[in-house]
Formats: structure tokens, sequence, C-alpha cells
């Protein structure tokens, strides 16, 4: 059985513009090897940093929301998780996760992976994972 993630944001945009472990990750979930996860908030997070902070063309942020919708199950999250975080909008990650009851929140984000766990949700780096669970397969 395939495992059921969500990748934060950081993930997806890494994946996009570096190689390295958040972009073997990405390649896992658009494989199939793991169930990826997605809200529209994480979505529109993806699209305002790709737009805004990094200038990518309209054109070819839609290709990449697309290719992260078809190879992602959407969720629309009815939990809000309860958790203290510095910046309160990721917990849009966490939200995410709950719905979709996902095994693994996979982040490069230091308040997420501070954690550790929650709700039986492990947060795990790109890195880690890909050590931990790509490679002993």
């Amino acid at each position: 059985m395939t495992e059921k993630v969500v990748l934060d944001t950081n993930v997806f945009i890494s994946a996009l513009f570096w190689k390295g472990p958040p972009h073997a990750v990405f390649r896992h979930s658009v494989s199939g090897n793991l169930r990826n996860s997605v809200s529209s908030a994480i979505l529109k997070e993806i699209e305002e940093r790709l737009l805004n902070k990094f200038h990518v063309p309209q054109e070819k942020v839609q290709e990449f929301l697309e290719v992260i919708v078809y190879n992602s199950e959407v969720v629309y999250p009815k939990t809000k998780a309860r958790v203290t975080l510095r910046d309160p909008k990721d917990n849009k990650i966490l939200d995410c996760a709950l719905e979709a009851k996902a095994s693994f929140i996979i982040t490069g984000d230091k308040d997420i992976l501070d954690i550790q766990k929650y709700r039986g949700i492990i947060m795990i780096s790109p890195r880690e994972f890909v050590k931990e669970y790509i490679h002993k397969k």
C-alpha cells in the first residue's frame, strides 16, 4: 500500500526549481508511489508564491498546479488543527493532513517539523523521508 502524505508548499516549490530530496518526493507522488493530498488553501499558496516571489509566468504556474491536482487527492478540510504555530497560516497543512487521514506531512518548515507528531501524523523532512521510506523499499 502506498503511503498517504501531504506535501508542504515549500516541498512543491523546491521540487520545481531544484533537484534533491524534495524533487525525489514529488517524483514519487507523481509516479503513484505516494498518495498526496492537497487542499485549495495549499494550491492557492503555491500559486501566490510562484507568481509573486519567484515571478513564474501565469501559464507555467497553471501547468504546475494542474500536475499537482491531477496527481493528488483534493480534500476540503472540515476540521481545524489546534496547534500554536509561529505562523498560524501553517495550520492549513495540518488541516489538510487531518482531512486526508495522512500518515506523513513532508515539509522543510522547522516550526512544523518541531511538532514531530500530531494526532498520529508524522512530520518529516524530505531528506529523512527519502532516507527512511523511499531508499529502504
